[in-house]
């Protein structure tokens, strides 16, 4: 009997122990909602941090749907745009590791009818160097395709990859690498990338809740993404992404649960508890730096002077920080971990609005906090301050830059019908513009705006993307209708 309540005490004892709230984590917790009640532009957070290798803190906050008052929590689901890129890079490395594919051989190697055009050499265009972003490339009509009008096939965009410009050969971010490496993944294994990612990374990690196909997503419980409209209010976006808009480069939805793992893994080298789950030496290619980025940059506190497989290294406070972010139309993501110190934090927000920088402020306050620094609190009621002057700041630009296209004289002052109709382009696809009540509106696929004045005759600004303008300038050979277009220095021929 005696063995049994000494049993039970101790038991209990471990229970209370267990029960009993972290410190670090409560200060955490406490200054998010502290923060999102100075921001309510900030609809939801989905937050990871780990301590030591561990989970700390696995949390939901806010409204993931604001209109039905449904809120986020450790199991809500966020597109992470370009937070991607570091999941693409180690499954590229696993695949490395094993044989399967050379980070060092041409692409041509793999992808043999690719043909680059004049001024591009085919040893320098590698999986190494498309994941670096060095490989001298450059195709805005690739990454719009795979990004916004979801109009392409793999072999299209083969075609289009050996159209692409020559540039230098230095770091210079942008989509098309991670694209380009997919479509070598797919060719050597005959799958899917995104079913790569499941079948090599999600599924051994337990990552039951992440997914490259947002149809998936769909069924779980998923942000709704919100961003500003024109009268400075949060409104919910129309514009989402589907599956074929999910591309290498910026395509996971995930869930703070599973951020949580992946940022365990990633800091214990493969290891998930005591058992190497993946591959140690994947993890040690994917993160150690392959190329300076120069000049250095400084994104809030974290000064960037390299860059891995999907991984940014950098600095804070004199410690070696990875980090990549995400940014997307109602979208912004921050993942980022002390390899060191083995402490990481992943915070994800439904919007693209000027306060969805508060992740980073955030990230910073947690890491101050594991780091042990004194009097964090006070220092930052001032990096609060600063965000809430700089947000206000940046509504009032916005305002006046909406107040300054209002001013605008009309630009198309020819009949409405000289420039409806189809403007087509080998690398973009087809632009239709539609007379829609007596307003002209452009389309791109699924994407869809209409077109206000801009500064010049026969020109118009339209949001394709939202938030985003480009312009279109029509092209007239005779006084009766517009023979061609110019959009993002393309010319799209007249077809009907």
């Amino acid at each position: 009997m005696r063995r049994t309540l000494f049993c039970f005490a101790i038991l209990l004892s471990a229970f209370s122990a267990a029960a009993k709230p972290d410190p670090a984590a409560e200060r955490i917790d406490r200054f998010i909602r502290h923060t999102m009640a100075q921001f309510p532009e900030v609809p939801s957070l989905g937050v990871a941090i780990l301590r030591d290798g561990h989970p700390l803190l696995i949390r939901g906050y806010g409204f993931r749907d604001v209109e039905q008052k449904r809120a986020a929590d450790a199991d809500t689901a966020f597109y992470i745009a370009s937070s991607t890129k570091s999941y693409v890079g180690l499954l590229t490395a696993i695949l490395a590791a094993r044989g399967v594919v050379d980070l060092d051989a041409p692409i041509t190697k793999y992808l043999t009818e690719l043909r680059f055009g004049a001024g591009i050499d085919p040893q320098r265009v590698t999986l190494r160097t498309l994941l670096t972003h060095t490989a001298g490339l450059e195709n805005d009509a690739i990454t719009m395709r795979t990004a916004f009008s979801g109009e392409y096939t793999s072999a299209g965009l083969i075609d289009l990859l050996g159209r692409s410009k020559s540039i230098e050969p230095k770091f210079e971010y942008d989509n098309l690498g991670y694209v380009a490496a997919a479509l070598v993944l797919e060719r050597v294994t005959g799958k899917k990338w995104q079913d790569l990612l499941a079948t090599e990374v999600f599924t051994p990690l337990r990552m039951n809740h992440t997914s490259a196909y947002m149809s998936r997503a769909s069924a779980w419980p998923l942000a709704a993404a919100y961003d500003l409209d024109r009268d400075l209010h949060m409104h919910r976006m129309t514009f989402v992404k589907t599956d074929v808009t999910m591309h290498a480069a910026g395509g996971l939805v995930t869930t703070p649960r599973d951020l949580a793992r992946w940022l365990e893994v990633n800091v214990n080298a493969g290891r998930m508890g005591r058992r190497q789950v993946l591959p140690a030496s994947a993890f040690a290619e994917a993160q150690k730096k392959q190329v300076v980025v120069s000049p250095e940059t400084n994104w809030y506190r974290f000064k960037r002077y390299g860059y891995a497989l999907g991984w940014y290294h950098s600095d804070y406070e004199g410690a070696l920080l990875l980090h990549h972010f995400g940014g997307y139309e109602g979208w912004r993501t921050h993942v980022s971990f002390l390899p060191k110190e083995k402490h990481g934090v992943a915070i994800a927000t439904n919007t693209s609005g000027p306060a969805a920088q508060l992740r980073d402020v955030i990230a910073a306050f947690a890491y101050d906090v594991l780091l042990g620094k004194p009097d964090v609190e006070t220092a930052y009621e001032t990096h609060l301050a600063k965000a809430r002057a700089d947000l206000n700041q940046g509504l009032e630009r916005y305002r006046a830059e909406l107040e300054k296209r209002k001013q605008r004289s009309p630009s198309l002052l020819r009949a409405q019908s000289s420039y409806a109709g189809a403007y087509a382009s080998d690398a973009y696809g087809t632009i239709t513009v539609r007379d829609e009540g007596g307003s002209l509106s452009a389309s791109l696929g699924p994407l869809h705006g209409l077109l206000e004045p801009f500064t010049e005759p026969d020109t118009a600004r339209v949001e394709l993307i939202p938030g985003s303008g480009d312009v279109l300038r029509f092209v007239f050979e005779d006084a009766e209708r517009a023979s061609a277009m110019k959009f993002r220095d393309e010319v799209f021929r007249r077809v009907e």
